[in-house]
C-alpha cells in the first residue's frame, strides 16, 4: 500500500520539474542574447533604475550609451558577477 502523501509528493516533485524547465528555459534566452538594454538588466537582478544607474557611476558594470538607449554586454554582466563573487566559507 502507498503512502497516503505519495500522490501529493509526487504532485510536488512534477511541479517543480516543469518549473524547473520554464526557468532553464528563460534563462538560456537571456544568457543567448549578445546584449540586453537598460529594462531587460534591471528585471534580471530585480532592482531599480536608480540601482542601475549608481552601478554605472561606480563602474561596477560596463556598458554602452548610444543616444539616450544603455545597453549591457552579457559578457560583461558576468565579468561583473565574477569579479564580485564572494565564495561560501565553511
Amino acid at each position: 500500500m502507498s503512502h497516503p502523501f505519495q500522490e501529493s509528493l509526487d504532485n510536488i516533485e512534477k511541479r517543480l520539474e516543469e518549473l524547473t524547465h520554464a526557468v532553464t528555459k528563460k534563462q538560456e534566452r537571456i544568457f543567448d542574447k549578445v546584449i540586453i538594454d537598460n529594462d531587460e538588466f534591471q528585471k534580471l537582478f530585480k532592482i531599480s533604475p536608480g540601482t542601475a544607474a549608481n552601478w554605472r557611476e561606480k563602474g561596477l558594470i560596463a556598458y554602452s550609451q548610444i543616444n539616450n538607449k544603455i545597453v549591457y554586454k552579457i559578457e560583461d554582466i558576468n565579468k561583473m558577477l565574477d569579479d564580485n563573487y564572494r565564495p561560501f566559507k565553511k
